[in-house]
């Protein structure tokens, strides 16, 4: 009888523990989870258009921290982040290997160390409890504190913290994308993969370095937003090289493509319905396309902003 009420008190407490938990504790909770835990996670990635299947899995070896994404279907496509150093294996391309502290692309690390935006951002809400590959988890509605941006519903998982499911709304609330697990196995160790991985010497792949962009300058950005990469090439074999800017605050990504002014006639406005807007404009002799998973309003507002320096 002393055991069964012992476990019994024991129970209220931790549900008592998990009730004071303030949303802010959990992604806190989520962040350490995926920074230093080591599991293997199955994931779908759902948009209206599109089913996705990928392996993720994450591990830390001889004090360097992995992560490993690859398709699960079609072409095989894979990338890898050795702490700050990603390299993207791609059927089409050479591999290359860039400077940064996150994968490209959709995965349940997209709002690690990413707290402090979040904050400035978004409101957060706990919202019921729910169950993902068979655990049990907690959600947290991320609702944007502004119009420039869309919303999030995170799912974490009651025992781990780590992010088993995000969606993503619109403004009228409709889902664009969600990235779902369907599995999740925690690991004592690395895995053989992961090990592998770490041992591998960053020269044995080209490096990419972005082009630092000396032209071109915002008026005005979302909040967050900031450019974080820039580029020139050549499109379609046009005879002038297209400049490229890539924009982001960490969670959304914006491509801006500047070009020579063409007779051809472009969309002005144009709104997938997986939430992705493209605005044109143009600027005396050149044409300014914005694209991005954001509001079509605010990528108008920032294809107005470019000015040239």
């Amino acid at each position: 009888m002393f055991i069964r009420l012992s476990l019994i008190g024991l129970l209220l407490v931790s549900g008592t523990a998990l009730a004071e938990k303030l949303p802010l504790d959990w992604l806190k909770s989520m962040n350490s989870a995926h920074k230093n835990l080591n599991f293997t996670m199955p994931l779908v990635h759902l948009e209206p258009s599109s089913v996705q299947t990928y392996l993720y899995e994450h591990g830390v070896s001889n004090n360097k921290e992995v992560v490993y994404m690859a398709a699960l279907s079609g072409p095989l496509r894979h990338k890898y982040r050795v702490d700050n150093k990603v390299t993207y294996l791609e059927p089409e391309n050479k591999p290359y290997t860039i400077n940064s502290s996150k994968i490209v692309g959709a995965s349940p690390a997209l709002f690690v160390d990413k707290i402090e935006h979040i904050e400035e951002s978004y409101s957060m809400t706990m919202v019921e409890k729910g169950r993902i590959a068979g655990r049990i988890t907690q959600l947290i509605r991320l609702k944007a504190k502004d119009e420039n941006r869309f919303n999030y519903i995170l799912w974490l998982d009651l025992e781990t913290s780590l992010l088993l499911r995000y969606d993503l709304f619109d403004l009228n609330n409709n889902l664009l994308e969600q990235v779902q697990a369907v599995g999740l196995h925690l690991n004592n160790l690395p895995s053989d993969n992961i090990t592998q991985l770490a041992a591998i010497k960053s020269d044995e792949v080209r490096t990419v370095t972005a082009i630092q962009q000396e032209k071109w300058q915002f008026s005005w950005l979302p909040q967050g937003f900031s450019v974080q990469a820039s580029d020139s090439h050549k499109v379609d074999k046009a005879l002038k090289a297209v400049e490229y800017l890539m924009l982001s605050d960490g969670l959304s990504q914006v491509s801006v493509y500047i070009a020579p002014a063409s007779s051809i006639d472009v969309p002005a406005k144009l709104i997938t319905n997986s939430g992705i807007a493209m605005a044109n404009q143009r600027h005396g002799q050149y044409d300014v396309t914005v694209v991005g998973r954001i509001p079509y309003d605010t990528a108008l507002k920032i294809a107005h902003s470019i000015e040239f320096k």
